[in-house]
């Protein structure tokens, strides 16, 4: 073997070892008896985890009524869940969605868009497809009538009109559907994802023409989120606008006073202050009844000095919404201590910019974990002893001239 060859050998094998995510009108709701046969199983109620209250609490709060589907009562300083009953599973909450419409009107207020003195006129449409529409709750809206904003808001909350809220939101947006995408993207910016929202006002798709459906929906398609949700939801929007609340606690209203045809609206509210269940802190808020809904509220309210919100949903005949709320409420009166007890799971959601400065921060993290782990292994590069000055090598250089 040659010189030559020998080197090539060997510089052979030095390199191989060196690789190695009209009358006044009352909000009546849906004209039906409630039917709560409807298995939700199949929706995302079997895919909600369930509240679990902690050891301490009182057990006869879980047994005040039996007539309620789902409820739950929530203290909005703390957002704990104060009593529930199948408060984290979505259900049908009928006309409560309509507060999602007053929300964005006085976001669009905010934004300069409209003010409450405009007036809108009634298109045709609207008085055929919801005024005159008996499965429906309106105001009682009147065709090439003008409403101001303001009297249209209070169609909405005193008398749970769709007529009002449908030619109130389709003024703001342009059409109903534009309008739901809003009332989406707003719910998944507080970080509510486990909703079904298809109108505005919370009809189900079945009364209404198929050209107020938004694309994908279908026949059986209506607004479902759980009690907690709600809640939730009814939090956001009364501490950004708590305007809302004199919508909700007025006693009545008349829309259009000095036209032809004024409209004088009464509240049903009965746990107003005075009513048949009335309470001294109630302010509002909203009621929903459809035939699958059965009867729904979501009360805002102070008791024992603290606010709060209380949500039933699917109350069955011939019992009362109202009556149903007072129970949980009176009951829960009768424990103070429970506003303290420790391991109350709570209904806040992490909001969207919150989950996304979350998955920055993570992301950055693992970058910086990268780099670090990376800038390690250079070091430990840098670090190795030096293999090249050993008798061997140094043989090798004086031989050959290599390794030098």
């Amino acid at each position: 073997m040659t010189k030559l060859h020998t080197k090539l050998v060997l510089l052979t094998l030095a390199s191989t070892t060196l690789l190695g995510l009209a009358s006044p009108i009352m909000a009546q709701e849906l004209k039906k008896t409630p039917d709560l046969t409807k298995d939700f199983s199949q929706t995302q109620a079997s895919q909600a985890s369930s509240f679990t209250m902690p050891s301490g609490y009182p057990e006869e709060l879980n047994s005040l009524t039996e007539d309620t589907r789902s409820y739950v009562v929530i203290d909005q300083d703390t957002h704990k869940v104060l009593m529930e009953r199948e408060g984290n599973k979505p259900y049908p909450i009928a006309s409560m969605s309509k507060i999602m419409s007053v929300y964005l009107t006085y976001k669009a207020i905010e934004e300069g868009k409209i003010k409450l003195d405009d007036k809108i006129k009634t298109p045709e449409s609207i008085v055929r497809d919801f005024t005159d529409n008996a499965e429906l709750s309106n105001a009682g809206l009147v065709t090439d009538a003008e409403y101001t904003v303001q009297d249209l808001l209070y169609g909405i909350m005193l008398a749970s009109g769709n007529d009002a809220t449908t030619l109130l939101m389709s003024h703001i947006y342009g059409s109903e559907q534009e309008a739901v995408a809003a009332i989406r993207r707003q719910l998944d910016e507080w970080g509510i994802e486990n909703y079904e929202f298809y109108t505005t006002s919370g009809a189900p798709n079945k009364y209404l023409p198929e050209s107020y459906w938004i694309e994908g929906s279908t026949k059986d398609s209506q607004n479902k989120m759980s009690a907690a949700d709600v809640a939730l939801m009814a939090q956001y929007i009364t501490e950004k606008y708590p305007q809302i609340l004199e919508l909700s606690s007025a006693r009545e209203y008349t829309m259009a006073k000095d036209s032809d045809h004024p409209i004088k609206m009464a509240n049903n509210n009965l746990l107003l202050e005075g009513a048949q269940y009335g309470r001294p802190g109630v302010t509002g808020l909203k009621s929903g009844y459809t035939d699958e809904a059965g009867k729904c509220f979501v009360t805002t309210t102070t008791e024992n000095g603290r606010k709060m919100i209380a949500v039933v949903m699917g109350v069955q005949e011939p019992y009362s919404s109202y009556e149903e709320t007072k129970i949980l409420l009176d009951g829960l009166n009768k424990h103070p201590e429970l506003y303290q007890l420790e391991g109350l799971a709570t209904n806040l959601l992490p909001t969207q910019a919150e989950k996304e400065a979350q998955a920055a921060k993570a992301a950055a993290e693992e970058a910086a974990s990268k780099a670090q782990a990376a800038g390690s292994k250079e070091e430990d590069v840098e670090n190795l002893p030096n293999r090249r000055n050993n008798p061997f090598t140094n043989f090798m250089r004086s031989i050959f001239g290599i390794f030098n």
